[in-house]
């Protein structure tokens, strides 16, 4: 009974937090989508892919929110997936665009390392999106400035691998077990880095939900490799 209250209470404070957050995103999105129709052939190409990030990011947001919302009222908490064949090398492509920004503010480099052809999978596009999302920006936010990232993708037997390797501080080999828990954040010399630890849980849960696996390699400032496989279609 106590850990349905607690589940229940979870919930509601997500209803709450999405209700919130949805009035001002409407705005942004609103915003966001006029001023993409009236810079179109007025700037550079630079300029548009920056209006064409922001919009793309504003609607991906809203749609977590009504997923979580939806969540919130059924009370179901894992997510559910669209399958189509997926070409991995444009979303990849997609994906740099929409990272390229954090990573530059920062004075970092991001490397996509691709081979030449790469096989079909079955996969949900929006859901792997989130996941090399979550996995690229905590790579960027735990490396310092001027640090390095690369995007790697190889064949593996029945598998594709997808890597995310960064040049940051490292993760104690103590805590790397937990990493994949929910609400568990990292600690580095004392400093606990802000965040709500949900999002390698669900980057986990979309994973595996594919019929993958996703791991972690790392050593205290050496930096890190996050990786997840995904069947060949």
């Amino acid at each position: 009974m106590e850990l349905e209250r607690q589940e229940r209470e979870q919930l509601d404070f997500a209803s709450v937090i999405s209700h919130e957050l949805k009035t001002p995103l409407t705005s942004i999105i609103a915003a966001a989508d006029l001023l993409s129709e009236e810079i179109q052939g007025g700037t550079t190409e630079a300029q548009r892919r920056l209006v064409q990030n922001i919009v793309h990011s504003a609607h991906s947001l809203q749609a977590r929110l009504d997923e979580l919302l939806d969540a919130s009222k059924r009370g179901v908490r894992e997510p559910r997936l669209q399958l189509k064949l997926l070409d991995i090398k444009l979303l990849f492509g997609d994906i740099k665009a929409q990272v390229s920004p954090i990573v530059k503010s920062k004075g970092q480099s991001l490397i996509l390392d691709l081979p030449d052809s790469l096989p079909v999978v079955e996969a949900d596009g929006e859901r792997l999106s989130q996941v090399l999302l979550n996995l690229l920006t905590n790579a960027s936010k735990f490396t310092p400035e001027g640090g390095s990232i690369t995007l790697r993708v190889k064949k593996r037997d029945t598998d594709l691998v997808v890597e995310v390797q960064d040049t940051g501080i490292g993760i104690p080999k103590d805590e790397q077990a937990k990493l994949f828990q929910p609400y568990s954040r990292l600690e580095s010399n004392g400093q606990r880095y802000p965040g709500l630890g949900l999002g390698l849980a669900l980057a986990k849960q979309i994973v595996e939900l594919h019929g993958g696996k996703i791991w972690v390699d790392s050593e205290l400032g050496k930096g890190s490799t996050f990786a997840f496989s995904l069947p060949v279609a």
